[in-house]
C-alpha cells in the first residue's frame, strides 16, 4: 500500500472525530473499510497510529505526530489543485504577445492595464516587433497572440477585429505642408522623408504609395521608433508618416503638425491573430476576448 490524501483525510477525521463509525459516516464509507485502510497505514508506517477502546479511539504519539504531516500534506494538495485550476480556468498563467509600434502605443496603453486588473495572476509578455515578423512568429510558435496590420499577408491564422487607425503627415511648424487640412501622400513627396525601417508595415505602404504614383521617395532619415520619428520631424529633418492614434499618443505642443492623408490607403485595420483559438491557453483565450468581444475566429 502507498500512503496516498484520500487515506490521510480519512485518518485525520477518525482523529477528529475519536470514532472510526462516525468518520466512516462521513466519508460515506462502511466502518471496515475505515478500519481496513487505519490499518494498512500503520503496516506502511511501521507505528501504531490509534489506540482502540470501547468509547472509541484515540491517537497515540506517533498518530499526533502523523497529524502535523498529514495536515501538512493535505493543505498543500489542495492548494496544488486551486492552482492547478485557476491556470485551467485562465486566471493564472502567463500570455506571451507580440504587437507592432502602433498597437502598443495607440492601443495597448489602456487595454493591457485593465486585463492585468482584472486577472492579476496573469503575467503578459509582451515584446515589440513589425507586422510581417509577428505573422511569421505566430506560425511558427513563437507568439501566443500578435497584434498585426490587416493588410499584412497572413493566411494560416484566425483573427478577429481590433481597432483601426488613419495614417497622417507630422511636418515642423514653418513646413509648406503645415497649414493644410488634408493631403493626397503624392503632395508629399517633394519633400523630405524620415522614414520608418524598411521592416515595417509603414515602410513599405509608403514604398508602395510611391510606386504606383511611378515615384520614389526622399528618404533623409529611417528610424525604428515613434518618439525617434517624432524628434527628427520636431528639428526638421524631414516630415514623417504615422498613424493618428500614435500621434495622438505622444503629440505635444513642441511645434508639431498634424495632416490626414487623403488617400484610400491610408486607412488601415488592426487584428488580433493566433493559430487556433481552441488550443490557445485558457489565460490567452481570455486575453483575446478581452480585446475582441467577439472572441470568435476567422479565416
Amino acid at each position: 500500500m502507498r500512503i496516498d490524501p484520500t487515506t490521510l483525510t480519512i485518518f485525520l477525521t477518525v482523529v477528529e472525530e475519536r470514532s472510526l463509525a462516525r468518520a466512516a459516516e462521513r466519508h460515506f464509507m462502511a466502518a471496515s473499510a475505515v478500519s481496513k485502510r487505519i490499518s494498512d497505514l500503520e503496516d506502511v508506517l511501521s507505528a501504531r497510529l490509534l489506540d482502540r477502546h470501547s468509547g472509541g479511539v484515540r491517537p497515540t504519539a506517533a498518530g499526533l505526530e502523523l497529524v502535523a504531516y498529514a495536515k501538512g500534506i493535505v493543505d498543500l494538495l489542495g492548494r496544488l489543485r486551486a492552482d492547478m485550476s485557476r491556470y485551467n480556468e485562465g486566471t493564472k498563467g502567463d500570455v506571451r504577445v507580440f504587437a507592432n509600434s502602433t498597437s502598443i502605443v495607440g492601443f495597448l496603453g489602456s487595454d493591457l492595464p485593465a486585463f492585468l486588473r482584472r486577472y492579476p495572476e496573469v503575467e503578459v509578455r509582451l515584446e515589440e516587433w513589425s507586422s510581417p515578423y509577428i505573422v511569421r512568429s505566430l506560425k511558427d510558435g513563437l507568439a501566443d497572440v500578435g497584434l498585426f496590420w490587416a493588410d499584412t499577408p497572413h493566411a494560416g491564422l484566425a483573427t478577429v477585429p481590433y481597432r483601426s487607425a488613419r495614417l497622417v503627415v507630422v511636418v515642423p511648424a514653418g513646413h509648406p505642408l503645415a497649414g493644410k487640412s488634408g493631403v493626397f501622400f503624392g503632395d508629399t513627396l517633394d519633400y523630405d522623408h524620415v522614414a520608418f525601417h524598411e521592416g515595417s508595415m509603414l515602410y513599405r505602404l509608403a514604398e508602395q504609395g510611391a510606386a504606383a504614383l511611378q515615384r520614389s521617395i526622399r528618404t533623409r532619415l529611417q528610424v525604428t521608433s515613434f518618439d525617434a520619428m517624432r524628434t527628427m520631424v520636431s528639428a526638421g529633418v524631414g516630415l514623417g508618416i504615422m498613424s493618428d492614434v500614435t500621434v495622438a499618443a505622444q503629440h505635444n505642443s513642441g511645434g508639431l503638425h498634424v495632416v490626414p492623408l487623403l488617400d484610400d490607403w491610408a486607412s488601415l485595420a488592426m487584428l488580433v491573430g493566433y493559430r487556433d483559438f481552441a488550443e490557445l491557453p485558457r489565460a490567452a483565450q481570455l486575453f483575446v476576448e478581452g480585446l475582441s468581444p467577439s472572441g470568435a475566429a476567422s479565416a
